[in-house]
């Protein structure tokens, strides 16, 4: 077998690791690492709070488009950005270590295990399931004027304090919510 050969067979068996890792995940969380389009961040960087300090925490970074562009926002926040699929993981450390943030935090653990006592701002795209699953823990733990950020998905029997909705194909909606949550009437 020939270098050429070697070193194409090791990329594409890297790939296809890579690949199987991002759907077994996906299966085993419920939702697929999926970027944020440039006209979503837009409109949920422009319904984060200016100033904001202490702890940003952002569920389900993926590959990173909110986690930088949420530090870069807000610069005297430390942001954490949680992940659990390893290779998006992997994304998330190169592009740390190509393009450092220092208020910018990486973590690979569960965020339902986390706590949000200290956070200030809860950024999130996240699935119906997991929303559902998130509410009662954001309105147990979150001091009040803790502001969360969502798009695509709502808490669910929470009115949102604002509701604005991207210029895209599917006029995706974000909502911004201020804790002590206000109930749907």
């Amino acid at each position: 077998m020939d270098a050429e050969l070697a070193v194409e067979l090791v990329v594409l068996g890297v790939v296809v690791a890579a690949v199987a890792s991002v759907v077994w995940h996906t299966l085993a969380v419920g939702i697929s690492p999926m970027p944020t389009s440039a006209r979503v961040k837009r409109v949920l960087l422009e319904l984060v709070p200016a100033g904001v300090e202490g702890e940003v925490h952002e569920l389900g970074a993926a590959w990173g488009t909110l986690a930088f562009a949420l530090a870069d926002r807000c610069p005297r926040a430390r942001v954490i950005a949680w992940e659990r699929s390893p290779v998006p993981y992997l994304v998330l450390r190169l592009r740390q270590a190509l393009w450092p943030r220092p208020n910018l935090e990486l973590r690979r653990r569960d965020f339902f295990e986390a706590s949000f006592a200290q956070a200030s701002l809860v950024v999130c795209y996240l699935f119906t399931g997991a929303m559902e699953r998130l509410g009662p823990k954001l309105a147990a733990e979150l001091r009040p004027g803790a502001v969360v950020v969502s798009h695509t998905f709502a808490l669910r029997g929470v009115k949102p304090v604002e509701t604005r909705h991207a210029a895209d194909l599917y006029r995706t909606p974000v909502y911004r919510y201020v804790a002590p949550f206000a109930p749907i009437e």
